[in-house]
């Protein structure tokens, strides 16, 4: 094996492991409650059966998540999941309290068995990690799992309620890359009165968990790192917004009423796809491929614009908060502190996207500061006040735009964007200028057929942008061509040169250059065409 074919292996990273959990079963007994807590349309979404996650397609675009800007970086521009899309896709509350104040693990299991009448297991005595993260899944499911019979008092029926409730929050919502846990961490919200759970801001919270999930996967290299976060909304979104690893969509049936109200969301057209298939690894070589050949016209860049969501019987709650989803503010947590910044996107809203674009430090010390690492706190709402205030404050911070999106203007977004970061993975196992090449076919193909013969796809990626790059070149040169006068003396000159450049031995000379693999899952690091980022660093995108 070539010292470039075993480079080439070594740089393929595994597909991330997104962690969700199956979501217990359902009783329509619970829609009540749900409803009170303002998670019913979520709630009817999820139990209507999730679609089978494409962690391939995943882990393609969160090796472009750059936890300075929290957005994509892609050849078609910058893009992000917004507070938009958590209401359109989940009719998530937006306008809200904050999910913040003390989380203390003591007496934990008390209060489970307070809530639900079932005391959780303690720890084996000869556990060496006895950190009290939460229960199992399997616990929870073992005891609420099955919905209680139909003679069941309303008390019994909200406890179970609430039990879904929990599965749904920790286990769907905001499950971390550990493991198999329903953290106790909620405990306190969702022990609430119902109707006062509805108050917080569970839109800002679940996008702010996800960004954090998003800030540490990015970074993550192992054969067996996972993903945490809401993945299923991370796959919606780059459904309605992207081509790449998109499934084939059925029927999705009559959208659902309840009580005479409509309770879908635009996450409900997703709930009947074609089965994903193939090799997860060779899946991931492919996504990452089109990704880097991503262009903007491939971009559904308002899909909540067509016509499919304008006539679907939308549940009025997914636009309820649009006043804020163009809020440049932050998305708290508890201890989770994320800025969301409209302001990088503005194309997702139509509006011209300014360049360069306001730079807002996303405050990299923060992402430091976890469950464990509580710098000190015990308050996080006395920790995180001005970002509190911050939040309560998002209506004084909103990006109306100026003039409605424009090509022209856009382009010279992505030129300065192209300018000051790396927006493709691909990172050429040749480095010698493209004029000094070998000129003969054996020579020039011998490193892309090592590939093949390896078992690896074509990459279709490089061969593309080449092509491209190729074509306006020959675009400038036919110009400047005909630029010259009929008849001038240089004229003959000038149209031999041309004429040479497009002969079968120089276009061999500018073949195509044979790329590397996915390479660092973290975009960085300086090289390729595209410029570079450090690991945590784009300082000239400010």
């Amino acid at each position: 094996m070539s010292d470039t074919v075993a480079r080439y292996k070594k740089s393929v990273l595994k597909p991330l492991r997104p962690r969700l959990h199956k979501p217990m079963r359902w009783d329509d007994r619970y829609a009540p409650y749900l409803k009170r807590a303002g998670f019913l349309l979520l709630a009817w979404l999820v139990k209507e059966g999730l679609p089978g996650m494409d962690n391939a397609a995943l882990t393609a675009l969160v090796d472009r998540w750059r936890p300075e800007t929290h957005t994509f970086h892609l050849p078609s521009g910058e893009m992000s999941i917004t507070l938009q899309d958590v209401a359109m896709l989940f009719g998530l509350r937006i306008d809200g309290r904050a999910v913040t104040g003390s989380i203390c693990p003591n007496g934990w299991r008390e209060r489970v068995e307070l809530l639900f009448g079932v005391h959780p297991p303690e720890p084996p005595e000869d556990t060496k990690d006895k950190r009290p993260t939460g229960v199992t899944s399997a616990w929870l499911t073992q005891h609420f799992g099955t919905p209680p019979g139909a003679d069941a008092n309303g008390g019994t029926v909200a406890r179970f309620a609430r039990a879904w409730l929990w599965h749904l929050i920790a286990g769907f919502l905001f499950p971390d890359s550990s493991g198999n846990t329903i953290s106790w961490m909620w405990l306190e919200l969702i022990g609430q009165d119902w109707d006062n759970i509805a108050t917080f801001s569970w839109g800002n919270t679940t996008l702010g968990w996800l960004y954090r999930q998003l800030c540490d996967a990015c970074r993550r290299s192992k054969d067996s790192a996972n993903l945490g976060g809401c993945a299923y909304l991370l796959q919606l979104w780059m459904w309605e917004r992207l081509p790449v690893g998109r499934p084939e969509r059925y029927a999705h049936g009559v959208t659902p009423l309840y009580e005479g109200e409509a309770v879908a969301t635009v996450g409900w057209l997703w709930n009947n796809i074609g089965t994903v298939q193939g090799n997860p690894g060779r899946r991931y070589i492919d996504y990452s491929n089109a990704l880097d050949c991503l262009n903007a016209a491939h971009v559904e860049w308002q899909p909540y614009n067509r016509m499919e969501v304008q006539n679907m019987n939308l549940s009025p709650q997914c636009m309820r908060d649009n006043e804020y989803w163009r809020s440049v503010c932050p998305l708290i947590c508890y201890y989770i502190v994320e800025y969301h910044l409209p302001n990088r996107v503005m194309r997702q809203f139509g509006i011209l996207q300014s360049c360069p674009p306001e730079y807002i430090n996303t405050s990299h010390e923060l992402h430091g500061t976890d469950r464990w690492k509580q710098q000190g706190a015990t308050n996080w709402e006395e920790k995180h006040l001005a970002y509190v205030n911050a939040w309560n404050g998002r209506g004084n911070n909103i990006v109306y735009g100026g003039p409605v999106h424009r090509e022209a203007q856009f382009n010279i977004y992505l030129d300065w964007l192209k300018k000051n970061t790396r927006l493709k993975l691909k990172a050429a196992l040749d480095d010698t200028h493209i004029e000094d090449l070998p000129s003969d076919p054996e020579d020039v193909f011998a490193e892309y057929d090592a590939h093949t013969r390896m078992g690896m796809q074509p990459e279709r990626g490089p061969f593309e942008d080449y092509i491209g790059q190729q074509l306006s070149r020959f675009d400038n040169e036919a110009g400047q061509a005909l630029r010259v006068p009929i008849g001038s003396p240089d004229e003959a000159t000038v149209l031999r040169g041309f004429l040479q450049g497009l002969s079968p031995s120089q276009l061999f000379r500018r073949r195509w250059l044979v790329s590397g693999g996915p390479g660092d899952r973290r975009l960085g690091g300086n090289g390729g065409s595209d410029g570079g980022c450090g690991e945590l660093g784009c300082g000239d995108l400010r």
